[in-house]
């Protein structure tokens, strides 16, 4: 568990790792190597004990280890060494010394004896002045401690002693030790700037004694130390009492009153601060909060925030996560200001008001990181669909590394377009070839991949780490991609950059769709626990029997059954149940083309093979030649009859298109057009009709013992097994 202790002078905002050239020379050594070094330099290690999450850690790394004056004392007295705690050797050095807040600085004697250690981040001149007193025998805690124990009690010893029983954790005895100390300070002394530390270390609020103390004898205090200086206390201590009323959930969380306020204001009013324009910026805000009108108070927010300091701004921001119960329209007026003002902070603390932002929107966010050899730098196009609009979002990536945030609330299918010189191939029409490839837009996950791109090639998508999503669809639609899949797909580039037309190649798409068939089916029914498999399932329920249907889908789990594919796989099961394979078909009566009733329940004893199908319908009638294959050879045996169902209302009109079609299509068997006599006899509706064409195969018992839905479905193949 990372232990998140925050120490003396902690620095909110995280800042990028900076170069050491001019400051601490921080050696690429193990322990025993910096040990061995120190010996033969005859100097002490310095250890930096750190984690890649600490704010502080960062803080010190880039605003103190790299100014030259930090350098040239470290250089001159240490082997200096950094430590991940969570690492390689600094996870079994870090539990050696003890170490339970980050950073820690630990100093080592070249035999590895400890002879001192701080934790925090300092300003660069008060680290330096920690770290030289604490390697001196008279400052180091020993020292300190003799000293104390003796009766010296100078400001600097009180300081310091009390300052380490709290980094030691003896929190109790370093206020007992300040306390102490400033109860026998004759008044004269308290107002020195020798002893203004007790008010800027050890005065936490403005209740405090010593603050107390302060703000009745303010007058004293300014002539010894300075308006400025003491001005700047008293606004801290005042400003630390007035954010509570600022802060979005404070009249719901805290015992706020009416008098509590007032009395805050008395206090304002009595400082009579030169620098207090920032606290009447805060009052009028704390003022309309505490009538408890959220829509007022996001307002006055908006209108103040320009004249606010980045860190009032910063809390006020951070509070809005207490808004995420209100209703729509004060979320969505929060999440605006905030993104109107992420510009607050940089590093952590924007990444946190950002997620603030999303929750509010009840958005999360999917990152996507690639690896791409091919090309170090360049543009990309990202393409989705979501909510009925196409979006197309550009990026840059850099150093053979793609990375891509996608802020939303539904998983979505996109798709990546390299728009790179060196990988476009021109093509005989005069465009460009740009490789391209597709995943996933899921919130709240992410996924790591490596791409291998290459001019007029099919992209190879390889699966690093991440979510269980796009580890499906890169596992289906990549890792199992099968040759006949391959060969169809880089034939579509090569026939785009030649110019040619893909539908010249119909035997090449059938086996590419055969095999992404058979491909699917099977990743269907071995991954019940799938997202992937179950969104699979809802395109392409027309190639399972229903039965097998609503076997995988009783072993998804509940959460995948109640998500929108799901409950639309739940609907059509439900409706399909009286319709099945295994089922009797329903009776039903209707004229042919030449007037004469056909009755199911007359053609007991054969098969009967239903074809529901329209003039309309391109696969229905691409069907039909092979259809009548099948009755020159079955016509014995089964019994053919054509349901068609014209899209128009006039009868008339759908005769004349349904008459027309039968010719054309040379169909000489039974013919029915199912908008004749519908309001009796609907058999679309007694069918279960949903696609077409749809083909329906009863037994002589008048079973239902094969439905074929799409025109790519065979219909020879389920008759040679039934009936020959």
């Amino acid at each position: 568990m990372k232990i998140k202790l925050i120490l003396f002078w902690m620095i909110a905002a995280i800042l990028p790792l900076s170069s050491f050239a001019q400051g601490v020379d921080f050696k690429e050594l193990t322990m025993r190597e910096a040990l061995a070094l120190a010996k033969k330099e005859k100097k002490m290690v310095f250890v930096d004990f750190y984690t890649t999450w600490c704010g502080p850690c960062k803080m010190m790394t880039s605003e103190v280890f790299m100014r030259e004056q930090v350098g040239t004392y470290f250089n001159r007295m240490f082997v200096n060494l950094k430590m991940d705690a969570e690492k390689g050797e600094g996870v079994e050095l870090a539990k050696k010394y003890q170490v339970k807040a980050y950073p820690t600085f630990v100093v080592l004697k070249a035999d590895g004896t400890e002879v001192y250690r701080t934790s925090g981040a300092r300003p660069a001149g008060e680290f330096i002045d920690k770290i030289r007193k604490g390697i001196d025998p008279k400052w180091s805690p020993e020292g300190l401690t003799r000293r104390y124990k003796k009766g010296e009690r100078t400001p600097e010893l009180v300081n310091e002693y009390a300052l380490l029983q709290m980094e030691t954790g003896n929190n109790e005895l370093g206020d007992q030790v300040i306390r102490e100390y400033f109860d026998k300070l004759p008044d004269k002394k308290k107002v020195k700037p020798e002893n203004f530390f007790l008010y800027t270390r050890y005065a936490l609020n403005y209740r405090d004694p010593k603050a107390s103390y302060m703000f009745a004898n303010k007058d004293r205090f300014v002539k010894e130390n300075g308006r400025e200086k003491v001005d700047s206390l008293l606004y801290d201590w005042l400003r630390q009492q007035v954010m509570p009323f600022v802060l979005a959930p404070i009249v719901a969380d805290m015992d706020v009153n009416e008098g509590e306020w007032i009395r805050l204001k008395g206090k304002i009013r009595d400082a009579v601060l030169s620098n207090g324009e920032g606290l009447a910026e805060l009052e009028e805000i704390a003022e309309v909060r505490l009538k408890n009108s959220m829509k007022d108070y996001l307002d006055i927010c908006r209108e103040k925030f320009p004249q606010l300091e980045d860190r009032d701004r910063l809390s006020i921001l951070m509070g809005f996560a207490a808004l995420k119960e209100r209703n729509e329209e004060i979320r969505q007026a929060a999440a605006d200001l905030l993104r109107d003002n992420l510009n607050v902070v940089e590093g952590f603390n924007r990444q946190v008001l950002y997620s603030i932002m999303l929750e509010l929107e009840g958005k999360r966010e999917f990152r996507l990181r690639a690896a791409i050899d091919a090309v170090e730098n360049g543009k990309v196009v990202v393409s989705y669909f979501s909510k009925g609009r196409f979006v197309q979002e550009e990026h840059e990536f850099n150093n053979h590394m793609l990375n891509i945030r996608i802020a939303g609330k539904d998983t979505l299918a996109a798709g990546i377009r390299f728009l790179c010189d060196e990988l476009a191939t021109s093509t005989a029409r005069g465009t460009k070839q740009n490789p391209h490839f597709s995943f996933m837009i899921v919130p709240g996950e992410f996924a790591v991949l490596k791409l291998d791109l290459e001019k007029g090639k099919v992209p190879v998508v390889r699966w690093e780490r991440g979510g269980p999503v796009n580890r499906d669809f890169v596992r289906l639609n990549y890792d199992l991609q099968t040759p006949e899949e391959e060969a169809y797909n880089q034939l579509i580039i090569d026939n785009t950059i030649q110019g040619g037309d893909i539908r010249d190649y119909p035997r090449e798409f059938q086996r590419s769709f055969e095999a992404n068939k058979r491909k699917t089916m099977e990743f269907i029914r071995g991954n019940p626990d799938s997202y992937i498999a179950l969104v699979k399932l809802a395109e392409h329920y027309i190639w399972f029997d229903e039965n097998e249907a609503e076997d995988i889908y009783s072993r998804f789990p509940e959460n995948l059954k109640g998500n929108p594919y799901g409950r639309v796989i739940a609907q059509r099961l439900k409706r399909s149940r009286d319709f099945r394979t295994g089922r009797p078909a329903k009776n039903f009566e209707k004229k042919d083309m030449n007037g004469k009733t056909v009755s199911l329940e007359k053609l007991r004893g054969k098969y009967v093979l239903l074809d529901f199908w329209g003039s309309w319908c391109g696969p229905c009638r691409e069907s039909h030649p092979h259809l009548k294959e099948l009755y020159e050879k079955y016509k014995k045996q089964v019994i053919f009859i054509n349901v068609a169902q014209e899209n128009t209302r006039d009868l008339n009109e759908a005769r004349k298109l349904w008459r027309m079609a039968v010719k054309e299509d040379g169909m000489t068997w039974t013919q029915i057009l199912n908008n004749e006599g519908r309001e009796t006899c609907d058999m679309i509706r007694l069918f279960n009709i949903s696609s077409f064409p749809t083909k329906v195969l009863i037994d002589p018992n008048g079973i239902v013992v094969a439905r074929m839905v799409g025109g790519m479905v065979d219909a020879g193949e389920v008759l040679e097994k039934m009936v020959d």
